[in-house]
């Protein structure tokens, strides 16, 4: 591996990131226009439900950039390492 591919899959691994982030984000959206000020006990439960699926989804967006990040730079080691025994 030479150090352009490298960086070329480094910025088409970030960009699947991107598009992982505005999909979830894109997801998370439609239910905040749900929310109904009127009913009170429901509005609780609907805002409730809003703020745990907002949380499960950040996790999930953190855990995807954590991988992406350590299989980056596992990448860009490995070839670090390939490069020095040539």
């Amino acid at each position: 591996m030479d150090g352009c591919n490298i960086f070329d899959q480094f910025f088409n691994q970030f960009s699947e990131f991107q598009k992982t982030f505005f999909n979830t984000w894109g997801m998370m959206m439609p239910n905040m226009q749900n929310i109904n000020l009127m009913n009170s006990p429901e509005n609780v439960e609907k805002t409730v439900k809003l703020q745990e699926e907002f949380i499960k989804n950040s996790l999930e967006l953190q855990e995807q950039f954590t991988r992406l990040t350590i299989d980056t730079q596992r990448k860009i080691w490995n070839s670090y390492f390939q490069m020095l025994r040539r």
